[in-house]
């Protein structure tokens, strides 16, 4: 039989003291917010305070026509989106509910050749932990 030391007990115990104050403080740390992408093309990036389209492939965009964060139990619940082609009219802001990309954005997206041509996936708003939340918009270009 081990027996108990002074020591121990005083380790034991203020490990106990201290642990109560520590888990209070865990609720307290805020929440990352989820990052969203175009299926595997990867986010927009920032320059000068303005976003920059990623350039990808039409392809690619078609691929994965879906917008997805990249934390789990997080999923878009609608957003707007925006096509915009040199020499053509602007095509939007279509409100879509859900992350998937409409068969209609699909056949608008396959008909319109590059180079140029930017799709702006805006006023995302996600559900995640429960909570409604606005997330990054997404810019993409292809060129082909």
């Amino acid at each position: 039989m081990m027996r108990s030391t002074p020591s121990l007990l005083y380790t034991i115990a203020m490990l106990s003291l201290l642990a109560g104050p520590l888990a209070g403080k865990a609720q307290d740390v805020k929440m990352r917010v989820p990052i969203i992408s175009l299926g595997r093309i990867r986010t927009s990036e920032i320059k000068d305070g303005k976003p920059i389209p990623t350039v990808t492939t039409r392809q690619n965009v078609l691929k994965y026509p879906l917008l997805t964060a990249d934390l789990n139990n997080c999923r878009v619940t609608d957003y707007k989106f925006s096509l915009i082609a040199p020499g053509r009219p602007f095509y939007g802001p279509i409100y879509v509910l859900g992350g998937d990309v409409t068969d209609s954005i699909k056949t608008v997206i396959k008909r319109i050749d590059g180079p140029g041509v930017k799709l702006y996936f805006e006023d995302i708003h996600m559900l995640y932990r429960g909570d409604t939340m606005d997330a990054n918009p997404v810019y993409v270009q292809y060129d082909e």
